[in-house]
């Protein structure tokens, strides 16, 4: 099916994915998410992705995730965009969530592609949550250990479904895949990068829109705003100061959210650094390598705040 395909100019730039805060009763501290949203928008983010991978999605349930999003949506009151996170375990919680969301009022939803489907099967999968969901769907192509969809899926999807507007690329090597995929879709897709922020210049230089880290979100606005603004160099030596938090916390996906949540305690915005299993405290020598990236992290986001 032929369409035509708009990028949301609005959705340039740094987009964070929020935790989602416990506290120690193990219950959504909803103060400390309000806390979460208003610094996002203070700090001048393009938008916010809620209740996703970094949200601990795969701990939170039905109800928890519905409140979520209700919150969300209405505390934020339309100040930036915010995508909701409408992944899941099993399509008919896929479908509900996505339509709970349309229902809350949102304009983007996020779902991570299923395992072990593909083609035809895959292209009704992402029907059924489209019709149901908001105008703008974005999907979520997630592999830890290879090359994530293949390209002849993704285009299946982005000329079948109307609302197939962005792509959030997280897999192995992902800076070929921006390219083929922005050439293939002659640059009508929106497409972020997330857990690859390990590969921020490249991307920028391959011409990806947009970026959704968790935290540090004055960092990253600084490196995208001076890249932006052609101080190429200024941007690769910022982006450089950060590359040891990066290696700590880049060891895996679980060590990230712990010192994310930590990090979030330092800035007062939440109350405790709790996270649910399967994610652990730190060993003491964890706690040592945090400690100092924490301490790095605060010092520079300090000294940029100040410029």
């Amino acid at each position: 099916m032929d369409k035509e395909k708009k990028i949301i100019s609005g959705l340039r730039g740094i987009i964070p994915s929020l935790h989602t805060p416990f506290c120690n009763q193990n219950k959504i501290d909803i103060p400390s998410l309000k806390k979460l949203i208003d610094h996002t928008v203070a700090t001048k983010c393009s938008g916010m992705l809620v209740g996703a991978v970094g949200g601990e999605n795969a701990s939170l349930s039905f109800d928890e995730k519905s409140r979520i999003i209700d919150e969300c949506l209405s505390y934020n009151s339309n100040r930036i965009p915010i995508i909701i996170s409408c992944s899941a375990n099993n399509q008919k919680d896929r479908i509900a969530l996505s339509k709970t969301a349309k229902e809350a009022g949102a304009d983007w939803i996020l779902c991570q592609t299923p395992d072990n489907i593909f083609g035809n099967e895959l292209l009704e999968c992402f029907n059924e949550i489209a019709e149901v969901g908001p105008n703008n769907l974005m999907i979520q192509d997630l592999s830890w250990v290879d090359n994530g969809m293949s390209d002849e899926n993704i285009m299946l999807l982005y000329k079948n479904i109307i609302k197939f507007r962005g792509l959030k690329i997280e897999v192995l090597n992902s800076g070929p895949k921006y390219s083929r995929i922005l050439e293939a879709t002659n640059h009508q897709l929106h497409l972020s990068g997330g857990w690859a922020i390990m590969g921020m210049i490249e991307a920028l230089n391959r011409g990806v829109h947009a970026f959704i880290p968790s935290t540090m979100e004055i960092i990253y606005n600084k490196i995208y705003k001076l890249f932006i603004d052609n101080k190429i160099e200024e941007s690769r030596d910022l982006f450089c100061q950060i590359l040891p938090i990066l290696s700590f916390t880049h060891q895996h996906i679980d060590i990230s959210i712990k010192f994310s949540k930590m990090l979030r305690v330092i800035e007062g915005i939440f109350e405790t650094s709790m996270c649910r299993p399967p994610i652990k405290s730190f060993d003491i020598f964890q706690q040592k390598e945090a400690y100092l990236n924490l301490n790095k992290a605060s010092i520079l986001q300090n000294s940029l705040s100040l410029n």
